[in-house]
């Protein structure tokens, strides 16, 4: 009586059934590259160092299968192999749908994505062989007996393992491709009962399931190795472990095809590594060798400025809480192209792995920036504190490592590249390629404000400039001399080599560093800046003979472009016809005549500046 009471009045939330989860998954998350990004991810949590994407179109037999109705999986299919090995909690983590192992831990990047069930895009039967087991997932329960949700094959298990040799058809299209990326024999794999690596197998869905009716054809693997080899270049800039990537195709007659394979390098870089801005952010910067072959045979290669930074715990304790709160680490990187010596502007943002290249995830920056960023439920965007979430803690957390994190790790890296350019291994154009161009982001607040803060934290810091004679050299603001940069290029060139000789510091750099110093330093004012007025006292100095001709007339018509023309006393750039010159004096018997065409010796006027004038300093 009582139990009957208790089921009448039973009540509560029940979850919905697993194939209804996978349809909400597929709705919410676009199918696309996205797919390639997880198995990376997950890859780079086991500690793979290697990736392989293979498209195999070929068919395999049907007549020796484990079960009649997996003949139509037979088909083509697309793999994933890593050389990591699934560990027990790893076998333990990809049944649980929905409920990561992960979750907890911050070192994992797989975490942040849609995981494994994302592959439901592509396939209705998933596999995966690894270590000591063979396993397929049945989420529409229709391939194995008694309602089961897939099976799983086990090379400790004498009776499994002859299975494994007895269908032929069945595991055929795991030996080739086992065969294919370890050099392996299927019959070595089973003896010795272990595979040292993961492979995965998703058929490919050619008719519409319960779970989907996405059918995936050549065409839409070809987009979704597009959608990768796109950003290849930048993928493996923040990931931990992988180091290679390659995307291979098989065609029906077995030919194989290595479509594009991207690898990265880390050789070393003679940096003092040192805690920065009294231990606020602790990591490193390292070269980073990039090179992508193509199936054509060609290969290019990029280098890469990597910081890798970590905030010291008690310096931000809203940063401590949030972090231990949604178990993020408060980690921030930045790359740079460094053999690109040009003002770059197409940073993009990653969570280890690029996110998607539209107008939201760009900043303007020339630099791309990674971190463990909280993400929109569909992983495409950064979550902001905007008016819809202004009390969502992972939009804080984004903010707070934007404002607070990054712009200390930015300018650690500028900072090591000055170390390096003294060592002459980076030069100093790529040095202020890394400096913001405020005409790049000034229609960005958001990264406007990141750009501001490193320019104010950079100018306080000293050896940020680099001296025209000797570029290795690096001064500080107060020790260094300003080009203005808005005068003729010959006529500024024959200054600089005056202001060189003499050995005044002056210092050049691109356009949008002057904008910049201009914009954000403190009083540009009280810098010492290349003026005519700073030339003439320069010319009182020397001994002018020493100067040539040419460069003579630049530097006259330099002094004489501020109008001041008292100030010319004395200096010897009074040019004659006969080729000499001649000092400026206030004597009227030093009365001289300057002829050209328009005012000949018959005027009794000369003319100097496109203006007829007397040359007689009063």
């Amino acid at each position: 009586m009582n139990v009957l009471f208790l089921l009448r009045n039973a009540f509560g939330a029940t979850s919905p059934p697993f194939i209804d989860y996978l349809k909400e998954i597929l709705r919410r998350y676009p199918d696309g590259g996205q797919i390639l990004k997880e198995l990376i991810q997950n890859a780079d949590d086991a500690k793979a160092s290697e990736i392989v994407f293979i498209y195999d179109e070929r068919r395999y037999g049907t007549g020796s299968v484990w079960r009649e109705a997996l003949g139509k999986y037979q088909g083509p299919a697309l793999y994933a192999f890593n050389n990591a090995v699934f560990t027990d909690e790893d076998w333990e983590g990809i049944q649980r749908a929905g409920r990561s192992i992960k979750q907890d831990d911050p070192t994992k990047v797989g975490r942040f994505g849609i995981g494994f069930n994302s592959i439901y895009h592509v396939t209705d039967l998933p596999c995966v062989f690894s270590s000591k087991h063979l396993a397929v997932f049945d989420p529409q329960m229709k391939m194995f007996d008694d309602e089961e949700e897939g099976y799983r094959w086990s090379l400790d298990d004498e009776e499994d393992r002859r299975h494994l040799l007895k269908f032929t058809d069945q595991f055929k299209p795991f030996q080739d491709i086992v065969h294919l990326v370890s050099r392996c024999s299927w019959k070595k794999i089973i003896d010795e009962q272990n595979f040292s690596g993961t492979l995965f197998r998703f058929p490919l869905r050619s008719e519409a399931s319960e779970i989907s009716d996405n059918l995936y054809n050549s065409s839409k693997i070809t987009q979704l190795f597009n959608s990768f080899i796109a950003d290849a270049e930048i993928s493996l800039l923040f990931l931990r472990n992988v180091s290679s990537i390659s995307l291979m195709h098989v065609d029906t007659n077995g030919t194989t095809n290595v479509r594009m394979k991207v690898s990265v390098a880390s050789p070393e870089i003679p940096l003092y590594q040192e805690c920065f801005r009294r231990e606020m952010v602790e990591g490193k910067t390292s070269y980073k060798t990039v090179s992508c072959f193509s199936s054509s045979g060609t290969e290019t290669k990029a280098e890469w400025l990597v910081t890798t930074s970590r905030l010291t715990e008690g310096n931000i304790p809203e940063i401590d809480t949030l972090a231990e709160k949604l178990s993020f680490l408060p980690q921030v990187d930045v790359a740079f192209q460094c053999d690109e010596v040009k003002t770059c502007d197409s940073g993009r943002l990653s969570c280890f792995l690029p996110l998607p290249n539209n107008e939201t995830n760009n900043t303007g920056l020339p630099v791309h920036i990674n971190a463990c960023f909280g993400l929109t439920d569909n992983r495409r965007y950064i979550k902001w504190q905007e008016e819809d979430q202004k009390n969502d803690e992972s939009a804080m957390w984004n903010e707070l490592l934007k404002k607070e994190v990054l712009p200390h790790v930015y300018l650690k890296m500028i900072r090591d590249a000055v170390q390096l350019s003294t060592k002459s291994l980076l030069p100093a154009s790529a040095v202020y390629s890394l400096w913001p161009d405020l005409s790049k982001t000034e229609h960005n607040d958001r990264w406007h404000e990141v750009a501001l803060d490193v320019f104010k934290r950079l100018f306080q810091t000293k050896g940020i400039f680099s001296l025209a004679e000797n570029e290795k050299n690096w001064v500080a603001a107060s020790e260094a001399v300003f080009p203005s940069n808005s005068t003729d290029s010959g006529v500024m060139s024959a200054v600089s080599r005056l202001l060189i000789k003499e050995g005044e510091n002056l210092i050049t750099f691109p356009e949008h560093v002057l904008t910049a110093i201009r914009t954000v330093f403190p009083e540009p004012a009280s810098l010492k800046w290349v003026t005519p007025c700073l030339v003439r006292n320069v010319l009182r100095k020397i001994e002018i003979g020493n100067v040539c001709k040419d460069d003579k007339l630049s530097l006259l018509e330099y002094i004489l472009s501020d109008g001041k023309y008292k100030e010319l006393h004395g200096l010897q750039l009074l040019p004659l016809s006969d080729g000499s010159f001649r000092s400026f004096t206030n004597k009227e018997e030093d009365t001289v005549l300057i002829d050209n065409e328009e005012f000949s010796r018959k005027n009794s006027f000369v003319k100097c500046s496109g203006c007829p004038v007397k040359i007689q300093v009063q």
